[in-house]
């Protein structure tokens, strides 16, 4: 079926016009102001010589371009891909020229990043966005100015690629995975249905939302939250993510009265931190979605905010949240404080597949799989990768580990290519990792093999803590609840963690070389 590109955000410009679509750093922009720099932007770069199914790679911190850039490609035909500052620029390259890419995007505080590998990027359509911009680049001005403020008709098949996502790199290369305009439409229903039925009694998502985006906006928060927003109406407030102050974040999440905001555990971890610094937090929020957390930090969100938070999960390919739990679902149900919860709407289905092929029995361990038209897809030009991702049915299969029980919740206990085995049973990386966290002092933690049959924790420590044996020593005590004698880690302290997602998943593969390599 054929339908118009970016009739999504059209269509938000029309019901909500004047009204507030997008703050940042005091300066507000309006839903038709965003509709113009958005036509702006993807007739500019047509202008420039970007065809139609042309990809585009986007290398930016966030800020009202890569809204503009979001819109802008979706609406004229241009397929886009994030580019992520935690990969190094030879893995853009490589990856772009996988696409057939010859186009970047680039925030002018990456020039030096993108310069380092000027010589590989020959025959490239290069822009900055920004100020200082280089001479080897088009300024985003001279795109703009070359466009057109007029509104795009442009149709596409609804299952050609509305844009690229790769996946995160934390088993090794990204792998572009296709999000065609059909599997889009998925995601933004998924997503809407899940901040729709948050909790029991919450008012719909719509117009008096304002919408916190602090976390890289490439990644899940605007994935799940941005398309959502502009389409119901809702005020974005987009924060400049090239740091991260959390006493300011919690400052602004007050005073511009932020109703709804992602966070990954590590994030969240230090405005909770920095909340209970002060005396009362007078808060607006509603929704809060948090990835990655253990039991403890969900308890101690609920002490502080109040029970506003759902657990999610999720992968790549699907987009949206998929399962979630709920604060509301841990009533009379403490252990489903360890599960993920079910899944966010009737459009998304999970199970679990067991070693022998079989569908899983309940509380049996097996293979996490999904199913729902958001993974209607395949990897760009990986038809092996594509094959090995789905079993019969149409099932996709994420590659995690975990199990169900009696009421259908779902247990995540790992990536299934990161259990380790050890002389005396196999290990989850995942479960020794938030036993870890438990520790007041542990800032972030990622736990790999040791190479000599045991497993290391390597672990950030949070400001005014000095890495010491006894409070090592009281780490690793604090961590034994609950744990297997096997399972049990050494404490190594590091100044730095190799990671993903804004600090919010530790790259274990790269860990384990890291720690190789200095022992």
């Amino acid at each position: 079926m054929r339908v118009r590109a970016g009739l999504t955000a059209i269509d938000a410009a029309i019901r909500h016009a004047g009204k507030v679509a997008l703050t940042y750093e005091g300066a507000d922009t309006s839903f038709i102001e965003l509709d113009r720099q958005a036509n702006l932007a993807g007739s500019g770069l047509i202008a420039h010589g970007v065809t139609p199914g042309s990809v585009v790679g986007i290398l930016m911190y966030n800020s009202p371009e890569v809204v503009h850039l979001w819109l802008g490609c979706e609406r004229a035909g241009l397929v886009r891909i994030p580019l992520h500052s935690h990969f190094e620029m030879q893995t853009h390259v490589e990856l772009l020229k996988h696409l057939g890419s010859r186009t970047i995007v680039f925030d002018s505080r990456m020039t030096a990043i993108v310069e380092s590998r000027l010589e590989d990027l020959e025959g490239f359509l290069l822009i900055c966005v920004g100020h200082d911009v280089p001479d080897w680049a088009v300024s985003w001005s001279d795109v703009t100015e070359s466009g057109s403020a007029a509104p795009h008709n442009h149709e596409v098949d609804e299952n050609t690629p509305a844009f690229i996502q790769p996946t995160t790199g934390t088993t090794g290369q990204p792998k572009p995975w296709i999000v065609t305009h059909r599997s889009w439409a998925a995601v933004v229903n998924q997503n809407l249905h899940h901040l729709d039925t948050f909790d029991d009694g919450i008012r719909a998502f719509g117009p008096h939302d304002v919408v916190m985006h602090v976390h890289p906006l490439q990644w899940a928060t605007g994935f799940q939250l941005l398309y959502p927003g502009i389409l119901r109406g809702a005020r974005t407030l987009l924060v400049d993510d090239s740091t991260f102050d959390p006493q300011a974040v919690l400052d602004l999440m007050v005073g511009e009265e932020v109703t709804c905001v992602f966070l990954p555990a590590p994030m969240l971890t230090l405005i909770l931190d920095a909340a209970e610094t002060r005396e009362t937090v007078e808060h607006s929020i509603e929704r809060l979605v948090v990835f990655f957390a253990t039991p403890e930090l969900l308890l101690r969100t609920s002490e502080v905010f109040g029970p506003v938070w759902c657990h999610g999960f999720g992968s790549t390919e699907q987009g949206a949240v998929t399962t979630r739990l709920r604060a509301s679902d841990i009533t009379g149900h403490d252990e489903r404080l360890h599960s993920v919860g079910l899944p966010a709407s009737p459009f998304f289905e999970v199970d679990i597949i067991n070693g022998r092929g079989e569908r899983a029995e309940v509380g049996e361990l097996g293979e996490i799989v999904v199913r729902s038209a958001m993974s209607t897809s395949s990897y760009w030009n990986l038809p092996e990768r594509t094959e090995q991702a789905f079993l019969d049915g149409d099932w996709f299969r994420p590659d995690d580990v975990g199990y169900k029980d009696a009421d259908g919740f779902l247990y995540y206990i790992d990536r299934a290519g990161d259990s380790i085995h050890t002389s005396r049973g196999m290990v989850y990386p995942h479960t020794v990792e938030g036993a870890v966290l438990r520790h007041r002092a542990v800032a972030n933690c990622g736990v790999v093999g040791n190479g000599a049959g045991g497993v290391v924790a390597a672990i950030t420590l949070k400001a005014g803590y000095i890495d010491s044996s006894d409070l090592r020593t009281e780490i690793r005590e604090s961590a034994i609840s609950g744990l297997r004698s096997h399972e049990v880690p050494e404490i190594l302290v590091v100044e730095e963690l190799p990671t993903v997602l804004g600090g919010a998943k530790v790259q274990r593969k790269v860990l384990q070389e890291m720690l190789v390599g200095n022992r």
